[in-house]
């Protein structure tokens, strides 16, 4: 029964008329800085391709790098930490030796309990000293952090549309840097006649035919079908997703949608 369904189906959606549609690009990012800075460098230009991760602007880092290079200083010294241990050895010996001495009621009590306590304050010295440590490799964590917010890079693959900065302009955060569209796969959007409905299922491939000068026929995957139609044309929209790997169409092109094979 299912395969007589789809085979209907199939036969069905190949007796509907074409309708006109509109090659769009997948993914269109708006790239701005999180933080503000002057535009220390340009890496990229209009029509680029650029691949996820890619710099594509640096601000000014002077201070970050600064601020970077005192925190691993500080995060890679554990002279700290070796002052503390040397210190709490002496003291643990001394205690030691007091609590000896007491026995053979050399020193007071009092003496005794003086030298470990000093050992103890000792040993929270050095708890002190390893969580300083901690704490700096943490800052210095935040310093990679923060300098890293001063270099722009492509948040996906793609072409760079547009770039709205040069070098040495201010750049605030909500600057918009560069608008990148992802092409190599790209989506259709149409709008149908209420009759293609039933005849039409996510899934379906479809054949996209787009404008002069570019020719040929591209499958493509019906990846939405609208549930709220517009009773002004009594249509439905429905989108496509048309792989473009070798980038061999641009966006933006008027096409025809077919359903036959």
């Amino acid at each position: 029964m299912l395969s007589l369904w789809l085979a209907g189906g199939a036969a069905a959606a190949g007796s509907l008329a074409p309708v006109s549609c509109i090659v769009e690009p997948d993914e269109v990012v708006r790239v701005t800085t999180p933080v503000a800075g002057i535009v220390a460098e340009v890496a990229v230009d209009r029509v680029d391709s650029v691949v996820a991760g890619q710099v594509i602007a640096r601000l000014d880092t002077t201070l970050e790098a600064i601020a970077l290079a005192m925190a691993e200083a500080r995060a890679d010294s554990d002279a700290r930490i070796r002052a503390a241990e040397a210190r709490l050895a002496f003291l643990t010996t001394q205690a030691d030796r007091a609590e000896d001495l007491l026995t053979r009621n050399a020193i007071s009590q009092t003496e005794a309990r003086q030298a470990r306590l000093e050992a103890d304050i000792a040993r929270h010295d050095l708890d002190e000293a390893h969580l300083a440590h901690r704490l700096a490799l943490v800052e210095a964590e935040q310093a990679r952090a923060v300098l890293d917010q001063k270099v722009l890079r492509a948040p996906l693959d793609g072409v760079v549309v547009e770039r709205m900065l040069t070098r040495g302009e201010y750049r605030d955060p909500q600057s918009q840097i560069a608008t990148i569209a992802r092409l190599d796969l790209l989506r259709v959007e149409a709008f149908a006649p209420l009759g293609h409905h039933a005849a039409l299922a996510v899934g379906q491939q479809v054949m996209i035919h787009p404008e002069p000068p570019f020719s040929g026929a591209y499958p493509a995957t019906i990846t939405v079908i609208d549930r709220v139609f517009d009773p002004a044309t009594a249509t439905f929209g429905m989108r496509m997703a048309l792989p473009n790997p070798d980038l061999a169409l641009p966006a933006g092109l008027r096409c025809e949608v077919r359903f036959g094979p």
